[in-house]
């Protein structure tokens, strides 16, 4: 089976062309190399907490923290298949991906917007033009509501604006999950949309509650997960850098909220996931008990981590089919040759 897949913290889709696919594999071999400095911090904090059980068998140095992960029997991922590209997994990982002031406030107006960045980047450190453009957008839709979390109210960012509520904190999850019971129960809801950063968490809540996406990825996974988001046609991606536009930012926010294409299709996606066979609680439930009783579950340990570089991507057996066909090749020619000239020869005597 072929296969191709988007590196961690990839910024392209499953569709690449050659440089894409150039870089893919660049940006993999990067964070591969530097995946043992990330976890070496890690190693002394196990090697403090655990003590003596971290000591190796064999020459009873402190295992380093990859050592556990590896023998691991279960990985319990912050995944969820229908939001991702497709891959190929071992058995051994499991994805499990995928809450009243604040309804006063939903209640204002019949469509409402979330903004919301996560915890790492703060909207009130965006440079100023990208901040001036958000609220020249606001004011373009006096019957939306938009809430957005500002870290620093201080800089009264929202004053004068009515349709703007700014909060240093928002409760998302709540938001979210309100809108998770509407869609079962009603087919509607009260948040129209949400403009995020594309984090993991972020993404997962707000495809599972069906509520359409406008993605702005800042750092890390972010773009890899906004080319997921973009692949299944639950969002739109926007380049950061495009904030500047405020144009830009009031043309895809009419085309998420005046048109029932990106709405409809995060419906869609949400309802799958909620009926999917097993859910995700019953998924992490029903796996830790079967571990509990029968671990650990060496039956389902791979063996191509302790493969070399060579082995793994089999770079010996190419560089022996490859001398096996160059000496097919050489010696047919050898034997061509050979038989040409005794053919001449024999021409030439008679």
């Amino acid at each position: 089976m072929k296969i191709k897949f988007s590196a961690v913290l990839g910024v392209h889709g499953d569709r690449m062309s050659f440089f894409e696919r150039m870089h893919n594999l660049l940006n993999h071999l990067a964070i591969q190399l530097f995946l043992p400095s990330i976890f070496r911090p890690f190693d002394a904090m196990f090697a403090r907490r655990f003590g003596e059980r971290t000591l190796n068998v064999k020459n009873r140095k402190p295992s380093k923290l990859q050592d556990f992960l590896r023998k691991a029997s279960l990985y319990f991922v912050n995944s969820e298949p229908l939001v991702d590209f497709p891959k190929i997994l071992t058995h051994k990982i499991i994805d499990i991906g995928g809450i009243s002031t604040w309804s006063a406030i939903l209640d204002r107006r019949s469509k409402n917007v979330l903004i919301s960045f996560g915890t790492v980047a703060k909207s009130y450190l965006m440079p100023a033009q990208y901040k001036k453009s958000v609220v020249e957008t606001v004011k373009k839709f006096p019957n939306v509501t938009f809430i957005w979390k500002y870290e620093r109210p201080e800089d009264k960012i929202s004053d004068g604006i009515d349709n703007l509520i700014e909060s240093a904190w928002v409760p998302q999850n709540d938001m979210l999950r309100k809108c998770l019971q509407v869609f079962r129960w009603l087919d509607d809801s009260r948040l129209s949309l949400f403009i995020t950063h594309c984090g993991q968490g972020s993404t997962i809540e707000s495809v599972t509650a069906g509520i359409p996406l406008i993605v702005i990825p800042v750092l890390g996974d972010q773009q890899r997960n906004a080319q997921v988001i973009k692949r299944i046609g639950t969002g739109i991606v926007l380049d950061k850098t495009s904030l500047m536009d405020s144009q830009e930012l009031e043309h895809l926010i009419r085309l998420v909220l005046e048109t029932e294409q990106y709405s409809n299709k995060a419906r869609l996606v949400g309802e799958m996931i909620r009926n999917r066979p097993f859910t995700a609680r019953e998924s992490f439930v029903r796996n830790m008990e079967f571990v509990a009783k029968y671990g650990p579950l060496t039956q389902l340990d791979h063996f191509g981590p302790q493969l070399s570089f060579i082995q793994y991507y089999l770079i010996d057996v190419f560089l022996f089919l490859l001398f096996f066909v160059v000496v097919v090749i050489l010696s047919t020619f050898q034997c061509l040759q050979s038989l040409y000239k005794a053919v001449v020869r024999k021409a030439n005597i008679e």
